[in-house]
């Protein structure tokens, strides 16, 4: 395997950093515990898995004549980078839907042709061991001044930086490339660009197959803790696999039904699988309610949608059906935030909740505007537009708290007093004429 003078110096680098780190005592103690945590049998199993799965894939590309010796550096560093990047993430894949896609677009991406450009040709190695810090510095800072809009000016001056330095490097690339010509061997150098992008595309089955495994441990893990009894437990086991297969969606619909309702049998068990499967084929349909009946509760979960308001599920709990989301208001950990609630039963929508969380006095005054609008914007949608100017009219007379009965909907908004920090929640229900728990209040009166 020849190196340029590029893969030289990130080594070298690479190195020196290494060495560096690890002269601190601290962090060598926190390698050792991430060194326990890698070679535990779960861990050890998938990637042992992984690495017999990738053999097969360069034995597959080499049976094909794509591969060849030529292609073990670029091979290998693909196996470094690419396979612990996707394979540590694994978990996340089932919750992400855009994951496959996203993956595949990237990895066809332009910006990976432009790299294997750039990468056709290197500086002198005392000219790469400048470069290779100095740009992954920009890079950084880049990065940094993206999470801030304060940082504005930074972003787009690094950003213009990057591009220019990043051009420049690649016209010298090509130029250098176009005077080697004569040499350039077209062959080895397109299948070092190929080799990287098929080996990435093989292995995404790999990363589907483990990403339902893990999703069925951790679901199944919690099936035993809410089902004591083994046998009951292997039962409800083989019956999720039998009928759910690679639907994860509906396994983990399931499960939260199993964790609630804590079924006591088999029948128990089969009944929480065709609620399972029935209200999944709801949320598919998404069946008609009449206006005097409640809301359908899928579209009720969108009537914040245009506000950021994304509620992950319709599911059962303890008591009712419930959807619900919170939404942050700034990207402080401690930012004040709103959650929106659904709640009724399976066919039917009943009570909408909004609920306004404040930590302190910082931000009070347009945060709870922003919570205003949402409401105004909740009562257009779920009502009537005409009903937010006649609520609005019965808070100009009261300040802590007012409850309303507008055409058969009641609304209502608290206001809590300030905590010991200055916290306080702000909470507004809209409740349909159907629903069962209506509230009762001394100022609720009719339009």
């Amino acid at each position: 395997m020849d190196f340029n003078n590029r893969e030289i110096s990130a080594l070298i680098w690479t190195g020196l950093l290494l060495g560096a780190v690890f002269v601190n005592a601290p962090v060598r103690s926190a390698f050792r515990a991430f060194a326990r945590a890698m070679i535990q049998r779960p861990i050890l199993v998938i990637f042992g898995v992984a690495a017999v799965y990738v053999v097969a894939c360069v034995a597959f590309l080499a049976w094909w004549g794509i591969w060849t010796a030529d292609n073990l550096k670029s091979t290998i560093g693909w196996v470094l980078t690419f396979v612990p990047a996707t394979l540590f993430n694994v978990s996340r894949i089932d919750e992400d839907r855009t994951y496959f896609g996203r993956t595949i677009r990237e990895t066809l991406s332009l910006t990976g042709l432009l790299v294997f450009i750039v990468g056709l040709q290197s500086f002198s190695l005392s000219a790469e061991l400048l470069i290779v810090p100095v740009m992954t510095f920009l890079t950084l800072m880049h990065q940094v001044s993206e999470r801030d809009a304060a940082h504005a000016s930074a972003k787009h001056c690094l950003g213009t930086l990057l591009v220019i330095v990043g051009f420049s490097i690649l016209a010298y690339s090509v130029y250098a490339t176009f005077l080697e010509w004569p040499k350039f061997d077209v062959r080895q150098n397109v299948s070092e660009l190929l080799v990287p992008i098929l080996l990435s595309l093989l292995f995404l089955p790999f990363l589907y197959c483990v990403s339902i495994v893990i999703v069925y441990d951790r679901n199944f893990g919690n099936i035993a803790y809410a089902l004591p009894d083994k046998g009951l437990a292997r039962f409800a086991r083989r019956r999720a696999l039998l009928a759910f297969r690679n639907d994860l969606g509906l396994l983990k619909r399931w499960r939260h039904i199993v964790m609630h309702r804590r079924p006591s049998d088999q029948l128990a068990v089969i009944q929480a699988i065709g609620q399972a499967k029935r209200e999944q084929d709801s949320a598919k349909r998404r069946p008609h309610v009449e206006t005097a009946d409640g809301w359908s509760p899928y579209a009720a979960m969108e009537f914040l949608e245009p506000e950021g308001f994304f509620p992950p599920g319709y599911l059962w709990y303890a008591d009712r059906y419930r959807a619900s989301v919170i939404v942050k208001f700034g990207d402080r950990a401690r930012a004040n935030h709103a959650t929106y609630y659904v709640e009724g039963d399976e066919a039917r929508a009943t009570l909408l909740t909004l609920e306004l969380w404040m930590w302190g006095p910082d931000e009070t005054s347009s945060d709870e505007q922003h919570f205003a609008r949402l409401i105004a914007s909740l009562m257009r949608r779920a009502v009537e537009p005409e009903a937010v100017e006649a609520f609005r009219a019965m808070l100009d007379e009261q300040d802590n708290g007012v409850a309303f009965d507008w055409n058969g909907y009641r609304f209502r908004i608290e206001r809590e007093k300030p905590g010991p920090s200055g916290q306080f929640t702000v909470t507004f229900t809209i409740a349909h004429p159907q629903e069962p728990r209506a509230f009762t209040d001394e100022h609720a009166s009719e339009r």
